[in-house]
């Protein structure tokens, strides 16, 4: 009796694979479904691949994303996208001309020599010093990929 109500209840559905009941609201649908304005980060967007990028460029264009089944789901409320990026690959112009772009360097040897003493403060002051200088020096050189701040601690 359960298993023919259950059946009933499916026939009576529009569609019943293609519903929102079978959407997982990940956070670019849940940023844009939001009641309330929020704040998406996106990662590394550089790694992302050609479709989400073009993806992207319809959430950050129309503040909507289509989705052939169900159809368009606009933004109840404009996000503050925030894009971050290594240079691993260039971005498409497409997705450039929509940002505003703040590049952040490597901090001054002052200020790196803060960060490692505050995460390892057990470390010696020359060591400390030491190991910032080694890690400055190599970014002053012709590397593929300079290490990071995370590198020095």
């Amino acid at each position: 009796d359960t298993l023919h109500a259950a059946a009933d209840r499916l026939g009576e559905e529009d569609d019943v694979f293609f519903s929102d009941r079978f959407l997982l609201a990940r956070p670019l649908l849940a940023a844009l479904l939001s009641d309330e304005p929020v704040v998406l980060l996106i990662d590394e967007i550089d790694r992302a691949d050609a479709e989400f990028e073009a993806f992207l460029l319809e959430i950050l264009s129309d503040f909507q994303a289509s989705i052939p089944e169900l159809g368009t789901i606009k933004a109840k409320h404009h996000p503050t996208v925030v894009l971050t990026s290594n240079n691993t690959r260039e971005l498409s112009e497409a997705l450039k001309r929509r940002c505003l772009y703040l590049f952040v360097d490597y901090p001054t040897h002052e200020s790196e020599l803060n960060i490692v003493k505050m995460r390892v403060p057990e470390m010696s002051d020359k060591l400390a010093n030491q190991a910032v200088e080694v890690v400055q020096g190599l970014r002053r050189l012709d590397l593929k990929k300079n290490p990071s701040v995370s590198k020095t601690i």
